[in-house]
């Protein structure tokens, strides 16, 4: 019988998730010519193909544009794959987000591995003991025992990565070439069905997974966590919850929601930095606050693309900040001795407002954006008209700000030094916003679950007092003060393109004008003016991606409406 062969290419993953002592993600080229039915025999290989599910994972700073499809932000770069979207001329044959076969090429890897899960011979280690110590070998048989989990985590990652965008996909519970004739014969699950089955995976993996690897200490930083299961089954239950999906079918609650967030806060695993700027720097790794991260290691692409362009090196391929988002930020309200008794929305229509709109706001606005005439990597950065940093030098911001999140101003762009940066796909203050929502919708301002310890009001007062922001009163809290405070706290977390979305409201906040602040100077003395920056275009039909054509004429099955 002609055996069946595998060509096996685990390329060098992109993830770095790093212990003390080595990254464990960085992965050696591994080509091999293996029959499929020795080579997950093999300890080591085994290991590098679960790495090599791991590298599918989204590469969050690599895609800080996709906050300018949102009214967040504006790539400054006028080839930028934002502008396709913006204009609204994407669709089911042009599509710069397309990650249809990423996914489902992840999925593949996922299924192949769990189909041969149970082949890893790791008698070899036990078989080279000399001495009475056998950790070696429990070491290695409680590691098998725990790919399985992260590759159930991580195959439902990636289906939420898809239902996101395309809505119900096909369920593939065993591993086949989805490019394959086979194809063409499978059905297209229900977004119900693919939830369920999202929840499923998470449920099975959280069983293999302990809820405590304290006494794992081979266990790498930056694996998949009990945490980060309950977190991905609670993320999806709030899409599976929220306007879009209920009309698309599903039938979670925003109870179910509510109670699967309160599972995680219950593991009082995590909490909040102290300090917001942590979460963003180089020291995330070690944060508290960080429920499932990437760790990139030593890099600088990230400040060669968003410092501003009065820096000699800086490339111009920033993302900046629009009026819209910096409008957000709250006032503070002070007293005589100027104590902070509440906040206030902004208002250009405040004359105190318009003639200094940067003071007294949320400290939150500082963290996020550079603004005129304020001290970055130690420069005065110039937005106004004709200063370093602005309008009409090439490649200067159009907005009138930079992007100071995610941007580590330590580094030298003229000597390449670089620094650690760290993705969260999941923080806790992320995760206390989404219960805040989901309780809210599920029980108002001061109900909570049975046996909770917050209720709505409580937990997004916790994130606002972190950044010193006065807390909210019931009377206050509504899904609009919900809709203000995730994008305060969350921009340039790749959250608001899918909130916005599963909200239903792109027509509100993606179809408006973005704006940007003109800053003239005069003397010491600056004047500002908000311009329009660009119309952009948004349809409802935009609130699903378009399924790629070539999948539609394959399958036969009914392309998402309206495309």
């Amino acid at each position: 019988m002609k055996r069946n062969k595998l060509i096996v290419q685990l390329l060098a993953c992109i993830l770095l998730l790093s212990s003390c002592e080595k990254d464990f993600m960085t992965v050696n080229r591994v080509d091999a010519f293996i029959p499929s039915d020795q080579f997950y025999t093999n300890y080591n290989y085994a290991q590098q193909a679960v790495w090599n599910v791991y590298s599918y994972l989204p590469n969050g700073l690599a895609s800080l544009s996709y906050e300018a499809i949102t009214d967040n932000a504006e790539a400054t770069n006028v080839t930028d794959m934002s502008n396709v979207f913006n204009q609204g001329v994407w669709n089911q044959y042009v599509n710069p987000d397309d990650v249809w076969s990423k996914n489902f090429n992840a999925i593949r890897a996922a299924n192949l591995y769990l189909k041969n899960k149970d082949k890893a011979d790791i008698e070899y280690i036990k078989n080279r003991i000399v001495t009475s110590d056998s950790t070696p070998y429990f070491n290695a048989r409680n590691n098998v025992k725990f790919m399985e989990g992260e590759v159930l985590f991580l195959k439902a990652y990636f289906y939420l990565e898809l239902i996101k965008r395309y809505g119900g996909v096909p369920v593939l519970r065993e591993a086949f070439e989805y490019k394959s004739d086979d194809w063409k014969n499978i059905p297209r699950n229900t977004l119900d069905e693919c939830v369920k089955y999202i929840l499923e995976l998470c449920d099975a993996a959280s069983a293999i997974i302990p809820q405590n690897l304290s006494s794992y200490s081979w266990y790498d930083v930056g694996r998949v966590t009990y945490g980060a299961i309950k977190t991905l089954k609670a993320k999806t239950l709030l899409y599976a919850a929220s306007p879009l999906f209920k009309s698309a079918g599903t039938t979670a609650s925003w109870e179910d929601a509510a109670k699967a967030y309160n599972d995680v806060i219950a593991l009082n695993t995590y909490t909040l930095d102290a300090n917001y700027n942590n979460v963003f720097g180089a020291n995330a790794l070690t944060s508290k606050e960080m429920i499932f991260f990437r760790q990139y290691g030593n890099n600088n692409s990230v400040e060669y693309a968003n410092f501003p362009i009065s820096f000699q090196g800086a490339n111009g391929n920033s993302v900046t900040p629009t009026q819209n988002l910096v409008d957000q930020f709250e006032v503070l309200i002070k007293d005589g001795s100027g104590a902070v008794t509440g906040s206030r929305p902004f208002s250009w229509q405040n004359p105190s407002d318009a003639a200094n709109p940067y003071a007294n706001r949320d400290p939150r606005l500082n963290n996020t954006v550079i603004l005129n005439n304020t001290t970055f990597s130690g420069a005065v950065i110039e937005t106004f008209e004709g200063g370093a940093a602005g309008f009409p030098k090439l490649n200067a911001t159009k907005t009138g700000y930079y992007l100071k999140k995610w941007v580590n101003p330590s580094i030298n762009l003229v000597t390449n030094t670089s620094a650690v940066h760290t993705w969260a796909y999941f923080r806790y203050g992320q995760l206390l916003l989404d219960y805040a929502e989901a309780a809210f919708n599920a029980y108002g301002a001061d109900g909570k679950p049975s046996g909770a310890s917050l209720t709505a009001l409580q937990a997004i007062n916790l994130v606002r007092a972190r950044s010193t922001m006065p807390a909210l009163t019931s009377g206050q809290l509504n899904q609009a003060s919900i809709e203000h405070e995730r994008n305060v706290e969350m921009a340039y977390e790749d959250q608001r393109l899918w909130d916005v979305r599963r909200w239903k409201k792109g027509s509100t906040y993606f179809s408006q004008p973005v704006n940007r602040i003109k800053i003239t100077r005069s003397g010491t003395t600056f004047t500002y003016q908000v311009n329009k920056l660009e119309d952009r275009k948004f349809d409802p039909k935009m609130d699903w991606y378009p399924i790629p054509q070539d999948e539609i004429v394959k399958t036969g099955w009914t392309q998402n409406q309206g495309w």
